[in-house]
Formats: C-alpha cells, sequence, structure tokens
C-alpha cells in the first residue's frame, strides 16, 4: 500500500563543538614520548526518533532533533623503544582513553522526558535503551531480576523497587550502558636483522551488551515454529534457566558486561636486499610475511562477540579469523 512517510521540515544536521587541551613530552633523545590530553565534546541537535501529537503527521513517530549530549574525558598515549642498535630494534607503543558521557537535554514535545532506542526482537515491540537528562546516551531501561540461592534467575520475578506491591514500567530503572568508559591499546615492534615480529592489541572496559539472542530463546517451550514449520534449537544458558515464557524480558539478567581485551594482529616477517644480483644489476629486494587477524578475544560475555554497534546483540556477523601469506618485491 502507498503511503506518505512521516516528515520533519525543521530536521537538521546534528552540530558538534570541540575543545581540548595536551602536552606532549618527549626524553632521552625521543626515546620516550608521552602525550596527555583533555578534551570535551558537545553535540547539540541531536536526530532520535520521537512520538509527535496524533493527527500531526502522517505517523505517531518522526525522526527529529531531540537534545544535546556531552563527551569528555582524558587520553594518554607513549611510546618507548627500548632497544635502537643497527641490527637490533624494538618499540612499545600504548594508548588510554578515559570518556564521560552524558545526555545535557532533551527539547521539543512536552512528552519527551525519555527517547526510545535499541529495539529488541524478544517480545513485541520492545525497547530496551533510552535516552534520558544526566544518564549516558542508550542506557538499559530494565527490570531488576531477582534470583534463587544458586543464583540462577526467576522467571517473572523482580524487584518492587517503588514498593507498591506490584510490578508495572514504574519499576524500571536505568541499568549500565552500550558505551564504554575506559577503552585502551596496545602495540609492539621488534626487529632483529631481518626478521621482524609484531603484534596489535585493543580492549574496551565497562562495555554493557543486551543479549538479544539469549533473551530471544529463553522460552525453553517453544521450539516448534507454526510460521513456517520447523523446530528450532535453544541456546544452553536458556535450558539452564528454564523459562517457559517471553514475559518481562526487559530483565537487566540479559545486560551483560561486556568488556574485552582483542589481539588484533600478528605479523611475522622477513626482509631480504640484493637477491638475484649479477653485475650491474642490484638484485630484488622485498619482504615475505604471514600475519593473522582477529587472533583472540578474552571475555566474559555469553555471546558470539562483545564489540556490539549499538549495544543490542540482536543480528550480527561474526568477525573471522583470518591468515595472509604475503609478498612484496623492489625491481
Amino acid at each position: 500500500m502507498y503511503r506518505p512517510n512521516a516528515y520533519n521540515s525543521d530536521l537538521k544536521w546534528e552540530t558538534t563543538a570541540t575543545y581540548n587541551a595536551g602536552l606532549d613530552f618527549g626524553f632521552f633523545y625521543n626515546r620516550l614520548n608521552f602525550s596527555v590530553d583533555y578534551y570535551f565534546r558537545k553535540t547539540t541537535d541531536l536526530i532520535n526518533t520521537a512520538p509527535v501529537s496524533a493527527g500531526s503527521n502522517f505517523r505517531n513517530q518522526v525522526t527529529k532533533n531531540i537534545g544535546s549530549m556531552e563527551n569528555k574525558g582524558i587520553e594518554i598515549s607513549a611510546t618507548v623503544k627500548p632497544i635502537v642498535k643497527n641490527d637490533m630494534y624494538w618499540e612499545i607503543s600504548a594508548n588510554m582513553t578515559y570518556n564521560d558521557n552524558k545526555i545535557t537535554e532533551l527539547t521539543g514535545d512536552a512528552s519527551i522526558v525519555q527517547a526510545k532506542d535499541g529495539g529488541i526482537s524478544a517480545g513485541t515491540g520492545n525497547v530496551a535503551q533510552y535516552h534520558t537528562v544526566g544518564k549516558p546516551a542508550r542506557s538499559y531501561w530494565v527490570y531488576q531480576q531477582v534470583y534463587d540461592e544458586n543464583r540462577m534467575p526467576i522467571e517473572g520475578l523482580y524487584v518492587d523497587r517503588n514498593g507498591d506491591g506490584q510490578i508495572t514500567t514504574e519499576d524500571r530503572y536505568f541499568y549500565k550502558s552500550a558505551s564504554a568508559p575506559f577503552t585502551f591499546g596496545f602495540a609492539t615492534r621488534f626487529q632483529y636483522k631481518n626478521w621482524d615480529l609484531g603484534c596489535s592489541f585493543r580492549g574496551s572496559i565497562g562495555n554493557y551488551v543486551f543479549n538479544d539472542r539469549e533473551a530471544g530463546f529463553v522460552n525453553v517451550a517453544k521450539t516448534y515454529d507454526s510460521s513456517f514449520n520447523y523446530t528450532h534449537n535453544i541456546l544452553k544458558k536458556s535450558a539452564e534457566t528454564n523459562w517457559c515464557t517471553y514475559d518481562n524480558v526487559l530483565s537487566d539478567y540479559f545486560v551483560q558486561n561486556a568488556s574485552f581485551l582483542k589481539c588484533d594482529n600478528i605479523t611475522f616477517g622477513y626482509s631480504f636486499n640484493n637477491l638475484f644480483k649479477a653485475a650491474k644489476y642490484k638484485g630484488v629486494s622485498g619482504r615475505i610475511y604471514v600475519a593473522a587477524s582477529n587472533v583472540f578475544t578474552i571475555t566474559k560475555y555469553d555471546g558470539l562477540d562483545p564489540e556490539v554497534e549499538g549495544g543490542i546483540d540482536n543480528n550480527i556477523y561474526p568477525r573471522p579469523f583470518n591468515t595472509m601469506l604475503g609478498l612484496s618485491l623492489n625491481f
């Protein structure tokens, strides 16, 4: 059916202003370099889908500018060269960032107290993330799960946070965020004569992910899909919890710590010169190497990958482990 979509003639680009101040140091003939930078970044006219008054547009939700957000933090980086010789070289570099993210304003329609984000597949029309003033962007708004003596979640039992004797949306609370306050990286390269070895690591501390895949399979009573006439598997953790409904999947049980350490790359190579040298011909130079990427990940997260854009682990394509043998030649 052809129909007009929601339209907002006042929609405009987000605007970001950044201020920063930093210091750079170099010691021991630049064998040790160190830098520290403080930054403040303010984004205004944030874009998001928000409700509008009934009858004022072609839909009850429209893309609009809803408010502003601040990011502030410190970036620190250092590079050290423990060995610098003619036939041996070793360099180590590291960096770390602390970022404080917060929504500072929600504007426009008076009904925008919280702006929805992060729709999930479990249940119907459920949204696990919201933007609200004073909280980080994409904070999870969920129920506080109750556990038994074996630390297993009890189906349908949540904390009555407002003490009114019943579980309603008033008992949902803001719990964690998809944004990591700490990120860091580490790389090193060692060279001895014609041989070289390098590797790089990357990590995140304090980022959380809503495991929508687990929430979507939590109902162990439903293993047959009548719509498509097939029987599907269930997750091992779903069998352990043994829930038999999808009621209130908006539980903080599914908001899981996704801090990680990843080895992004390892490369081992050999460089050569004057290969096939003869008479006035200087020969061939080049390098042969073997490399591996996405080597390993250390995390407590139960899903496929703790590095999920937006914080909802729903339908991601797992990053593959790759190896490569390479040869570069200079004639």
